[in-house]
């Protein structure tokens, strides 16, 4: 798929979830944010990568921004809501990245003031063109590009009761056929960190 194919599919792949997020219940507590993050692509596989404490890094860098809204929340505590974002893929290649998907997410922790929260946003990602590890691993599978793929990011927060509005964040940036449903690729995965900014 082409650049001219990509944007178009991206700008309609986050269109799409503009009226879920107008299901919002009245009772619930609503609830929204802002967050840019960054960090290297490893050269290992989703799994490899969620150890990132003991992997090859690539000279790739992924920096991007989303939003997230939430729309209705259980007395377990758990948040259901929307996610999209854009991002940059830069290296030894350009590349820009559009996802958008469902966000799952748990405030249930508590450490004296610091509160931990889990997330994780699962859905589609579009991107203008593969690099690093992607690349190679669409070369040798006989992928024409692959740019369309699922979209995976797991994720832990942390924030503080004086500044309960904001959170650092780890996340993993993950990419991939999903066990060749779409395409018979394991993608990029990059390991980020960031801030978010709830209102």
């Amino acid at each position: 798929m082409k650049l001219k194919f990509a944007l178009p599919l991206a700008c309609t792949l986050l269109a799409s979830i503009a009226p879920v997020a107008q299901a919002q219940e009245a009772a619930d507590s609503v609830e929204r944010n802002v967050f840019v993050m960054g960090g290297p692509f490893s050269d290992g596989y989703f799994g490899d990568t969620l150890a990132f404490w003991n992997v090859n890094y690539e000279s790739n860098f992924f920096v991007g921004m989303g939003y997230q809204q939430f729309f209705h929340q259980v007395p377990q505590g758990l948040k259901f809501g929307v996610e999209a974002g854009f991002g940059a893929r830069l290296g030894d290649k350009s590349s820009a990245e559009a996802w958008a998907g469902a966000v799952i997410r748990y405030d249930g922790w508590q450490l004296g003031d610091f509160t931990i929260a889990t997330s994780i946003t699962g859905g589609f990602s579009v991107v203008t063109d593969l690099i690093g590890a992607e690349a190679t691993r669409a070369e040798q599978n006989g992928e024409d590009g692959a740019p369309f793929l699922y979209y995976l990011g797991p994720e832990i927060a942390i924030s503080h009761a004086s500044i309960p509005n904001w959170e650092v964040l780890g996340r993993i940036q993950h990419r991939s056929g999903g066990f060749s449903t779409i395409a018979n690729l394991d993608g990029s995965n990059a390991a980020t960190l960031g801030l978010r900014y709830k209102f």
